[in-house]
């Protein structure tokens, strides 16, 4: 969980490579990032979040796709990690979780929820920038 992975870009010249940029940018997130995050949500009880993460997990592009549908998938997408920042941002970092084996939580819980925040924001502000243009 403690790599870093760049989520900034420089702005390609075609529309079409900067959505593609994006989209291979919110597969390393999903690899790099959702059992971080799902696993802090569940810690917390927030199992409403599962839903989402199952939208994502079903997101995918036909063969022969082009730019209006990775468009459409990204613009999906983003919604989706929207609600799920606005669940982290919910969350107080400070609440007390409990463990599998029924003892305290982490001490550093919230420096995941920190963590997970800031790279849940990373990506969100990367679709919105490839969607902006």
């Amino acid at each position: 969980m403690n790599y870093i992975f760049f989520t900034r870009f420089e702005a390609p010249a075609e529309g079409a490579a900067r959505l593609t940029l994006a989209l291979e940018r919110l597969s390393a997130w999903l690899d790099a990032e959702r059992d971080t995050l799902g696993g802090l949500l569940a810690q917390t009880g927030q199992s409403q979040t599962s839903s989402a993460f199952e939208e994502l997990d079903q997101l995918h592009l036909e063969p022969g796709h082009g730019p209006a549908e990775i468009r459409e998938l990204l613009e999906h997408a983003l919604t989706l990690l929207e609600v799920l920042l606005g669940n982290l941002r919910d969350m107080s970092c400070r609440q007390a979780t409990i463990s599998a084996w029924g003892g305290p939580g982490p001490a550093a819980f919230d420096t995941h929820v920190r963590w997970s925040g800031a790279r849940l924001e990373d990506i969100v502000a990367t679709l919105k920038r490839a969607l902006a243009a």
